[in-house]
């Protein structure tokens, strides 16, 4: 008992907080008061960056889903996710005149002494949007996805009471960020892929990847590959439906 209470202390002293570390690493344990400061700064970088950039960025973006062809109920969180991959393809290929450079230059004197937040913002913007399979669920919130590309598992905590519950074995599409000990969380719901679309999805997606890889950016290959992958879940739709005897 004795050593499983030093086991435990030696944890919770070596958990990454604000007062004893100056740069975030996704893998090593974290303190729930630093979790807690880390989502209150993203919610706040979140309501920053929609209130500077959606209203002008929103319209390009819908013109791409109406494009598509995308299912009205399905509209909204495609945008969102897609507006996403718009701000964080700015800091990467474009940083100096990106909203990531524009809020830390703004909030500088409040993270002026939070070296290990900024370290963790940085850390979360290089992230990028990818294609998962929904793996084990321990329940609708915490559950375990499956990169379809690297095939690598990532236990992830959905922060949203109002996402969907994911299906297992559904194909969901998102940015994941990190939150330390390996978990990470989606900036915004997934977009859920129909389930009738999984198998040929999965069966297409390397193809289109490395079709497109060859000559684009990380970013704009995603952007490409997304665009088949939502053609095939649109032609699955529209093959169910017709197989669908009239009432």
């Amino acid at each position: 008992m004795m050593e499983m209470k030093e086991t435990v202390d030696k944890v919770i002293e070596f958990a990454q907080s604000e007062t004893n570390t100056k740069s975030f690493r996704p893998d090593y344990p974290v303190s729930e008061e630093l979790r807690e400061s880390m989502m209150d700064t993203f919610s706040d970088f979140m309501y920053f960056t929609l209130d500077a950039y959606f209203n002008e960025v929103a319209p390009i973006l819908e013109e791409y889903v109406e494009e598509l062809k995308t299912r009205e109920e399905k509209k909204d969180i495609l945008l969102h996710n897609l507006f996403w991959w718009r701000i964080l393809y700015d800091a990467i290929y474009n940083y100096s005149e990106s909203c990531i450079a524009e809020y830390l230059a703004e909030k500088n004197h409040e993270l002026d002494s939070r070296a290990v937040i900024v370290s963790w913002l940085k850390e979360s913007w290089k992230a990028s949007p990818k294609f998962y399979y929904v793996g084990y669920k321990f329940n609708d919130r915490f559950f375990v996805v499956v990169d379809i590309l690297t095939e690598k598992t990532i236990d992830v905590l959905v922060c949203d009471p109002l996402a969907t519950p994911p299906k297992n074995g559904e194909i969901v599409m998102g940015t994941l960020i990190p939150l330390g000990n390996g978990l990470h969380a989606p900036i915004v719901d997934f977009y859920h892929f129909d389930y009738k679309a999984r198998i040929e999805i999965v069966r297409h997606l390397h193809y289109y990847y490395n079709r497109y890889s060859k000559n684009l950016t990380p970013h704009e290959t995603f952007l490409h590959v997304l665009s088949a992958m939502l053609q095939i879940e649109r032609l699955i739709f529209i093959e169910t439906q017709e197989k669908i005897p009239p009432k």
